[in-house]
């Protein structure tokens, strides 16, 4: 087994948060009268679309019939697979890579159901003089999780420019967006590769961009994909139809009202109104239902061995039928 394999594997065996909500109890109303579902999302403006979903209760209002939405936030796709693996969760949002990896195995039981964003990605450093990957040789880079698509892109990267694209493995430092971008800051690590908002916020206090990574995920490019568990899908396809239609309707909730959304997503980030609009404006930032690049990932991880799976041979091995994009 290759070593990229065995980081894999741990990377999805992260403990799962304590304190879980409740997963889908009486699917159809058999046990409780009323359906419940759970929902979990991650740090950061890529899921700004799942915060105006709950903030508006745009499920309930989709749903025709009583509905309870819990929701839960953890720091990984790797944990969040975990999740749906164990029956605690029944639609989460997560990064393409975690995304490809649980729907291709056994075990896990989810498939896309929709994009939910694009966002900027930049490997970002405290040390001007690291200018391309080549200048990093032993140093760290904090990144959310071995198996992350920002570890994905990071091997993409390191195949055109190093050659191989498990170059920088045993650099990898694993944190979540915001301990990394107050680690970058600080010292404690000289790299982070990270999206939105902690890129911007890291330009402000003086960090630079090491390279690229445009030209190996380009602009638009699918980041954050929404997981639904088959079975919820089965058992309750009205539910499953709601969910992706309150995803819908909070995208163009969002691309129709940027300043709106800017107030309701700035206390989150810590910003005023007039910078999260900034950042809901960079060309970048964004979002869409439509699948952009998820097959150009989904081969990459399996030419390069971060499957122990057998790899997707069409989009429909990783998202339900009727999904737009590849």
């Amino acid at each position: 087994m290759k070593k990229s394999k065995k980081l894999i594997a741990l990377g999805l065996t992260v403990v799962m948060a304590a304190g879980l909500a409740t997963g889908l109890t009486g699917c159809g109303g058999e046990e409780t009268g009323a359906t419940e579902v759970s929902i979990v999302e991650q740090y950061g403006m890529a899921y700004a679309p799942l915060k105006v979903m709950k903030e508006q209760g745009l499920i309930e209002k989709h749903y025709e019939g009583d509905v309870t939405v819990n929701w839960t936030t953890l720091n990984s796709g790797a944990a969040i697979t975990e999740s749906f693996a164990s029956g605690d969760v029944q639609v989460g949002a997560m990064g393409v890579g975690p995304a490809v990896t649980g729907a291709l195995t056994e075990g896990v039981g989810f498939k896309i159901a929709s994009n939910v964003s694009a966002q900027p990605h930049k490997i970002m450093t405290n040390d001007p003089s690291i200018e391309t990957l080549s200048d990093i040789g032993d140093k760290q880079i904090a990144l959310v999780n071995v198996g992350s698509i920002q570890h994905i892109l990071l091997a993409m990267k390191a195949k055109e420019e190093l050659g191989d694209a498990h170059a920088l493995d045993e650099n990898i430092a694993a944190m979540s967006h915001p301990d990394g971008m107050s680690a970058l800051i600080s010292g404690s690590v000289p790299l982070q590769l990270t999206t939105s908002p902690y890129v911007f916020q890291e330009e402000e206090e003086g960090m630079t961009e090491v390279d690229t990574l445009t030209d190996v995920w380009p602009e638009g490019n699918s980041f954050i994909v929404l997981c639904i568990a088959e079975s919820l899908k089965e058992d309750n396809p009205e539910l499953y139809d709601a969910i992706v239609a309150a995803l819908d309707e909070a995208i163009t909730w969002i691309n129709e009202n940027k300043e709106e959304a800017a107030k309701l997503l700035c206390e989150d980030e810590g910003v005023d109104a007039d910078t999260m609009l900034e950042w809901l404006n960079d060309p970048a930032c964004i979002y869409d239902t439509e699948l952009k690049g998820v097959m150009d990932m989904a081969n990459f991880m399996a030419e390069e061995g971060f499957l122990e799976v057998d790899g997707a041979e069409d989009i429909s091995d990783l998202a339900f039928d009727g999904v737009k994009g590849n």
